[in-house]
């Protein structure tokens, strides 16, 4: 399956833009890259492209209705919100995900005429995302953990799957300590800290209200939180903003008439083409029997002992393959090289398992689990070293564990 492109776009910066191809597994395939719209238009081209959104303008919440039926359900939504939200609900685009088994139906509600701005600022610069949706939705954050990331002057905080908020960093201490004392809020057992690697600010605020019976784990980022998105994109999908009258349309060539003639000529070509083609066919087999005739004939003479032949270009190669005295064994070495310099740092960390080991284009790709991120951080530091140079490509967390895909090269590979 093709990668997917990922964009994290924000408006109010709309001269730049970071991108990265990224698999069917949330990993990142290729370096982030940094740089206006335009520029990366080309990789667009040639991807089905998903822009992560970074705004404030989008108003997310949730609402239980006895309501099955989709469209009913749609048309409902603005009412039930409509005193909850400052904006005219006739000005805005609401979509709606799956309802979950305790009724309530996940809502991501912007103004027409932002997301109007925002399509027509990506689509002038060549790009033609199939989904637009919020970065915020793209944490870690789950029915046990809240999800916090720091970027900038800016503050990101997941409750669960489809329920977050983007407000300035200087905040972010107060509206947690507001969040856990609410009586209707759910108290997390852990909460997931995000940031800049080298950037400790605000960390020793959230520390200090945070109480004791709920775990802080702090895992640094380098260079951008793409890095996490990545992995958990794909649960936001479910309120992708880009439904109902912005759904991306396909171009269909409605003028037939216009085409008609230009369509019966294709046609006659294309019956004469299969006359010509069945002609050609019965030259070319008659003349395949005789080269492979004198293919046996060459083999025979060259390798006499042989009695028997049944493909001979294979058992040529075979042969070949003897009289040069190939090895199997010297295509393993980069590999073994790699897993010798990184066992010292892999042993050390008791506290990471190791589930996979994939080795592909002198570099190995190793998944592994932990009690938490700042373990699989505390490996990478480890393995990262004159010889080694190791990155977290992605990570997710599952239950009580937490998944990482750490990638490991040399740092000059012979």
């Amino acid at each position: 399956m093709a990668d997917t492109l990922l964009i994290h776009f924000n408006p109010e910066c709309a001269d730049s833009a970071s991108w990265s191809l990224v698999n069917n597994a949330g990993e990142l395939t290729t370096m982030l890259a940094h740089g206006s719209l335009g520029d990366a238009a080309a990789i667009a081209d040639k991807h089905k492209t998903i822009v992560l959104l970074d705004s404030t303008a989008i108003y997310l919440d949730s609402v239980k209705l006895p309501i099955k039926n989709p469209q009913k359900l749609l048309r409902a939504i603005p009412f039930a919100l409509e005193e909850k939200i400052a904006d005219d609900v006739d000005e805005l685009h609401f979509v709606a995900g799956k309802t979950s088994s305790d009724g309530q139906t996940p809502v991501a509600a912007i103004k027409h005429d932002i997301l109007k701005r925002i399509l027509n600022t990506i689509e002038s610069s060549g790009i033609k995302p199939v989904a637009l949706i919020p970065d915020m939705l793209c944490l870690t954050a789950n029915s046990s953990q809240w999800a916090v990331l720091l970027q900038d002057d800016r503050a990101k905080l997941q409750f669960d799957n489809f329920n977050a908020a983007e407000f300035d960093r200087e905040t972010l201490p107060l509206l947690i300590k507001t969040e856990l004392q609410r009586a209707d809020r759910k108290q997390p057992e852990k909460i997931i800290l995000f940031t800049l690697d080298g950037d400790n600010s605000t960390t020793e605020d959230i520390s200090a209200i945070i109480p004791e019976q709920i775990e802080l784990i702090k895992v640094s980022y380098n260079t951008h939180p793409l890095v996490i998105f990545c992995g958990q994109y794909k649960r936001a999908l479910a309120l992708n903003l880009l439904q109902h009258t912005y759904k991306p349309k396909q171009k269909v060539n409605v003028n037939w008439q216009r085409w008609r003639l230009a369509a019966s000529m294709a046609a006659i070509w294309f019956c004469l083409n299969i006359g010509i083609t069945s002609v050609q066919y019965q030259r070319f087999e008659t003349s395949n029997k005789k080269l492979q005739v004198e293919i046996d004939n060459i083999y025979k003479k060259s390798f006499p002992e042989s009695t028997r032949v049944v493909n001979a270009r294979v058992q040529m190669e075979q042969k070949l393959d003897e009289l040069k005295g190939l090895s199997q064994a010297g295509s393993n070495t980069s590999m073994m090289t790699l897993l010798a310099d990184s066992s010292p740092a892999l042993s050390s960390e008791k506290s990471v398992v190791i589930q996979a080991i994939n080795y592909r284009n002198n570099t190995i790709d190793i998944e592994v689990t932990g009690a938490n991120l700042q373990n699989i951080e505390q490996l990478n530091k480890k393995l990262n070293n004159s010889s080694l140079s190791a990155e977290i490509v992605s990570s997710s967390s599952e239950k009580d564990r937490v998944k990482g895909n750490i990638r490991i090269k040399h740092t000059n590979p012979s």
